[in-house]
């Protein structure tokens, strides 16, 4: 009796793992033809129908590793992405100045009189001094992305540095008949700050006004704050949440001298100093506003 029973049991145990192999080998094949049916823009993720603490958890560490895969695949398509519209941009603000210089040079070639070839040297000069820009832009941009710049805060008093670098654009606001109003709570106001990155920063946003704004550029000092604020032409185009983007320009034709990486560098080097930089448009102005750490 007792062997009846010895057997029905084993019998019983055969049959059971017969059953639970042939539920593992169909789940493991289904894994299979999910996996090769996936690809890279599926959000489909892997389901097991038997419920096996083993299987389940073999198939949650493989969805796991398709989302990282996911994952890693959107990265690279948008870096690519990114790496077009860079290379396109650069090659663009290269090709402009280089294009107007090389027509000069045979303008140059052509003219015998002094006066005209006096002219056309100081273009071209001009349009050499616009490349030379753009590549300085694009090497410190490339510098500061790459961790490659280093910089020493300490504290510095911020109205001399904005008087010397409005001195430097003396010659520029003359032409355009426009001129500066600065407003300081605190002339002793002290910052912290890299005082040549600094004074990078104060130029950027002065040029950038005198590229693109007209009338008063006024400079207002409230608390830890430095506001520089102008009118500026077709303001409703703009988009300031944009502004410190990358290559970004109001106009899509790209028009005029520079990168578009001014500003850019700007907001780079203000949140390295620890600081901060704002956009918005108010009572018909753009308003730029740097925020700093204080100095002491």
């Amino acid at each position: 009796m007792i062997w009846i029973f010895l057997f029905l049991v084993l019998t019983a145990a055969v049959l059971y793992l017969g059953v639970r192999l042939f539920l593992y080998q169909k789940q493991l094949r289904a894994l299979t033809r999910q996996l090769e049916e996936l690809n890279d823009d599926s959000n489909q993720r892997l389901t097991c129908f038997l419920q096996d603490g083993a299987v389940t958890s073999l198939c949650r560490q493989i969805n796991q590793c398709i989302d990282i895969q996911q994952q890693a695949v959107l990265h690279a398509r948008e870096t690519e992405k990114d790496l077009k519209y860079t290379i396109a941009c650069v090659s663009h603000d290269i090709r402009t100045p280089l294009t107007g210089a090389a027509g000069y040079v045979q303008l140059l070639e052509k003219t015998a009189d002094p006066q005209k070839h006096g002219e056309y040297c100081t273009i071209v000069r001009q349009r050499l001094g616009d490349l030379e820009q753009l590549l300085d832009e694009l090497f410190l941009y490339t510098r500061l992305t790459g961790d490659a710049l280093s910089l020493t805060c300490a504290p510095v008093q911020l109205f001399p540095l904005v008087c010397d670098a409005l001195t430097g654009f003396y010659t520029q606001f003359e032409k355009q008949h426009r001129e500066p109003r600065i407003s300081f709570d605190r002339e002793a106001l002290q910052v912290n700050a890299d005082a040549q990155q600094l004074r990078r920063v104060l130029r950027n946003l002065i040029s950038n006004a005198l590229s693109h704004g007209t009338g008063p550029l006024y400079i207002t000092q409230k608390g830890s704050c430095l506001t520089f604020s102008n009118q500026v032409e077709q303001l409703s185009d703009l988009d300031a949440a944009h502004l410190f983007d990358r290559f970004y320009r109001a106009d899509a034709s790209r028009q005029g001298n520079h990168a578009g990486l001014g500003l850019s560098i700007s907001k780079e080097l203000m949140e390295r100093m620890g600081g901060s930089v704002r956009a918005e448009k108010r009572e018909g102005k753009l308003c730029i506003t740097l925020e700093f750490q204080p100095g002491s």
